[in-house]
């Protein structure tokens, strides 16, 4: 196991640190590994900083901003430049770099650091100046942006909370009852799963936040389709769950689409299936969104991996980080095969993301990166 230096990160992000050693019980609250502070994280809650790419109050001095060894408009692929010279530094010297998203323009990622050393930060797809979306947070996990708004949950407190892509002040989303660990928004609403086993919606219009299901164990990343809400449970059964967008009906259930794993964790979804990172038995696998059915198994993708966690799929391809050897970002076919090493010589690779052109990745430790890679 790698020496993971981070503070009380949310017991969700320590569960890599429980398939490190072996572990068999469900993740510990305790993760106190020595404090880190957010570097350079000092624009204020009150909206100051422009969170554009071109934003004259950006923060340029944070870390190494845009260490470009290609372009970053997808001129540059593998297959042109196998030897992995198409890799963008987007940001180094992080404290704990943890979540991610991306839109059309730029990546998002969370600094998930307590005492109010956590920070929201960006920069443009491709390198350019690193900016301060928003600092003093308590320990901002998951994140995802709609384009106008980035969303992000503040593990260390109770609180889901937005900003404006253009400028202005974060604001709460919702409150939840216990620690909300991840996020993901799409055209009408917010959904949030949280510590205490429930499964969050917020309208985006302002109306008022609703419970989608509760009692759902230790539930982590979450993603959605039109009509679902899909994420991992790692405590109870360990399961991969769905529920729908309108709520459980009474007297009815989540769908369990898989369970028994061995601490199931990062998540993705196409249009008809459902990829998840199992940490305990170090494989990447998939199921039907319908589910597996009685006697049904899961198609394991790859095995042989030591704490996979984040996940990420394409028409072709599933993309996830391992701590195999030296920490990697690896890619196997949809169909599964021999898994190939994207790039290797990462700490503690963790969140991932995909759009058209790049894979774009977090590299959990004190003075961590983010960083991408074209196709």
């Amino acid at each position: 196991m790698r020496p993971i230096a981070w503070s009380s990160l949310s017991a969700s992000v320590v569960l890599g640190v429980a398939a490190c050693s072996g572990s068999s019980s469900g993740p510990s609250g305790a993760g106190d590994a020595g404090e880190a502070d957010a570097t350079g994280s000092d624009a204020g809650l009150d909206g100051s900083r422009d969170a554009r790419p071109d934003a004259s109050g950006a923060d340029s001095e944070v870390g190494d901003t845009g260490t470009l060894d290609a372009p970053g408009d997808g001129a540059c692929t593998r297959a042109e430049v196998p030897d992995g010279s198409c890799v963008i530094t987007l940001a180094s010297g992080l404290s704990a770099p943890a979540g991610i998203a991306i839109d059309s323009q730029n990546v998002y990622w969370t600094l998930s650091v307590p005492d109010g050393g956590g920070a929201v930060m960006g920069a443009a797809i491709g390198g350019g100046a690193v900016m301060t979306i928003a600092s003093g947070l308590q320990e901002p996990l998951g994140i995802a942006s709609d384009g106008t708004h980035v969303y992000w949950a503040n593990a260390g407190g109770k609180d889901v909370m937005t900003a404006p892509l253009d400028g202005g002040a974060p604001t709460v989303v919702l409150t939840a009852s216990t620690s909300p660990q991840y996020v993901a928004v799409d055209a009408t609403g917010l959904y949030a799963t949280t510590f205490g086993g429930e499964v969050w919606f917020a309208p985006l219009d302002g109306g008022a936040p609703a419970v989608l299901a509760a009692g759902q164990g230790q539930p982590g990343p979450v993603v959605t389709d039109d009509a679902s809400v899909y994420f991992t449970s790692f405590a109870g059964s360990a399961s991969v769950v769905s529920v729908p967008k309108t709520g459980v009906p009474e007297g009815g259930a989540p769908v369990v689409i898989a369970s028994n794993e061995v601490q199931p964790f990062g998540i993705a979804l196409d249009a008809t299936r459902v990829y998840w990172t199992a940490l305990g038995s170090g494989s990447v696998r998939a199921a039907p969104k319908t589910g597996l059915g009685d006697g049904g198994a899961p198609t394991v993708l790859a095995t042989g991996q030591v704490s996979p966690t984040g996940v990420a799929v394409d028409s072709s391809n599933v993309y996830f980080t391992s701590e195999v050897g030296p920490g990697a970002l690896l890619t196997v076919p949809i169909g599964g095969g021999t898994p190939a090493t994207f790039v290797s010589a990462q700490t503690y690779p963790f969140a991932v993301a995909v759009d058209a052109r790049n894979v774009y990745w977090t590299d959990l430790t004190a003075g961590g990166s983010v960083q991408q890679v074209a196709k």
